[in-house]
């Protein structure tokens, strides 16, 4: 006997496995960064581990969006991408030497954040905190403006390119 999943199913099973993924997610943040330092749009800051749960789940939707725009796909790669964004900055993705080294067609999408992880001095680290953009935690396709969310209230996430990496 064959089963058969149906569109609407696949998309209820995508749904659920997207907010596991971003729970995951903010659970490694809660566990490994509490008091990394998130600053929102309207000059608002707060401790990962201060933030009201909706609002990191929020803000990881943001970063998984922000991770898969540069074609990562792993969840590993996403995941460590978004940790980034809550560690270093939202925006870190936007410095020149990031940029390049997250577009270099040479090196396969979800190892280039390695590659940018060897590459990159503390010297580079701290030029990229410097230039936080809390803004960056919102994304132009993906934001729905809502005063509890201070207008971070991601929508619309596929899952269906995100692949488990074992590893």
């Amino acid at each position: 006997m064959r089963l058969s999943i149906r569109a609407e199913q696949k998309t209820v099973i995508e749904a659920v496995a997207q907010e596991n993924f971003v729970r995951r997610i903010a659970a490694h943040l809660l566990a490994e960064y509490p008091k990394a330092i998130v600053k929102l749009p309207g000059d608002k800051k707060s401790a990962v581990d201060e933030l009201p749960e909706e609002t990191l789940y929020d803000l990881v939707r943001v970063g998984i969006e922000r991770a898969r725009s540069h074609q990562l796909t792993f969840e590993s790669a996403i995941a460590a991408f978004t940790t980034l964004m809550f560690e270093v900055s939202p925006s870190f993705d936007e410095h020149r030497l990031c940029q390049v080294l997250l577009n270099d067609e040479d090196v396969e999408s979800n190892k280039r954040l390695d590659e940018l992880l060897n590459v990159l001095s503390e010297k580079n680290w701290e030029s990229i905190k410097e230039d936080y953009d809390p803004n960056a935690w919102k994304s132009a396709e993906v934001v729905e403006q809502t005063p509890e969310t201070d207008g971070i209230k991601p929508k619309n996430l596929d899952l269906q390119e995100t692949v488990m990496n074992p590893s």
